[in-house]
């Protein structure tokens, strides 16, 4: 009997180690314990994430005008500064449940995503236990197209992400079609944003519509923006005493936090210095609305061409 029974508990640790090598093996073949297939996502600086091939139920906590132009809507996002892009429609977005700013774990949670996609390492610690999750940082990658390229890897849609970016290449060549003859070759367009007593500068991949000025458009910056910071950080934080050095033939601006700070944009737009900016004299400085110009989605970033090709012809 005893005999019997040693042989038994072996039989059973045999068969715990059988099914144990089972799961290993289902785990290294590329599948999570849900079953979903899973594939690797490299970023540019060599970080790797396993994701599902096919995510259905995405959280984001930005990015989600990338998702929505690729076809996708998201289940959760936040509702402060992501969901105000005034570029998303109303229909567009009337699905997506608010996550909170920060996020919620409890809310993200309650949604079942299948993946999150965060873009700084508080959401990634916060969030990645709660599914296979992306860390995208801003700035990952150099250009819109990289970035729209990366998030149809990510979602299982490079068809998506190649035809948008096929449609958009063109829509910008006859944007610059329209623009021929209105900016010469040798003029050059700035980028800035007031705050207070501080300018800020801007490049061409850090929203402000620096996407379709640069890029899209082809403009060109002056020497001084296009050194310090297109091949910078793009962007570089200066004082109104220097702003002449910056300065280009058509300056594009916005105020940021506008109703709070007029006492001093009233003085700033009174100063002499700002008086003798050859784009104030010729009628070159574009006021465009903050909330028009912060996103750099590929939904945003259409409408903004539209804007600016108007501002540039002067309707």
């Amino acid at each position: 009997m005893k005999t019997q029974l040693i042989l038994l508990f072996m039989f059973v640790l045999i068969l715990g180690a059988c099914a144990n090598e089972e799961s290993n093996g289902e785990s290294k073949s590329g599948q999570n314990d849900s079953g979903s297939d899973m594939k690797t996502f490299t970023l540019p600086d060599g970080q790797e994430f396993e994701i599902p091939t096919n995510p259905e139920r995405i959280v984001a906590t930005d990015y989600v005008g990338y998702f929505l132009a690729l076809g996708i809507t998201p289940v959760g996002a936040p509702d402060q500064f992501v969901l105000d892009n005034p570029y998303l429609a109303e229909e567009q977005i009337k699905d997506i449940e608010d996550i909170g700013t920060p996020p919620s774990v409890e809310k993200v949670t309650s949604l079942n995503p299948d993946l999150i996609v965060v873009t700084d390492q508080e959401q990634y610690d916060l969030l990645s236990k709660i599914a296979p999750t992306v860390l995208m940082p801003f700035g990952a990658y150099d250009s819109l197209d990289e970035e729209v390229t990366a998030m149809g890897e990510i979602v299982g849609k490079e068809a998506e992400a190649k035809g948008w970016i096929e449609q958009f290449d063109e829509k910008a060549a006859a944007a610059r079609e329209e623009l021929d003859g209105v900016i010469s070759e040798d003029e050059t367009v700035g980028i800035y944003e007031v705050q207070t007593k501080d300018f800020y500068v801007f490049g061409d991949n850090f929203g402000r519509g620096g996407q379709v000025i640069y890029d899209a458009l082809q403009l060109k910056a002056p020497e001084k923006i296009q050194k310090e910071v297109i091949e910078g950080d793009n962007w570089k934080q200066i004082s109104l005493e220097v702003l002449p050095e910056y300065a280009a033939d058509h300056m594009f601006y916005t105020e940021y936090a506008a109703e709070d700070n007029q006492d001093v944009l009233k003085e700033t737009k009174e100063s002499a210095l700002w008086q003798n900016l050859e784009a104030v004299k010729n009628d070159q400085l574009y006021e465009m609305k903050f909330e028009d110009m912060y996103y750099y989605d590929p939904i945003a970033v259409e409408g903004q061409l539209d804007l600016i090709v108007d501002k540039l012809k002067g309707k």
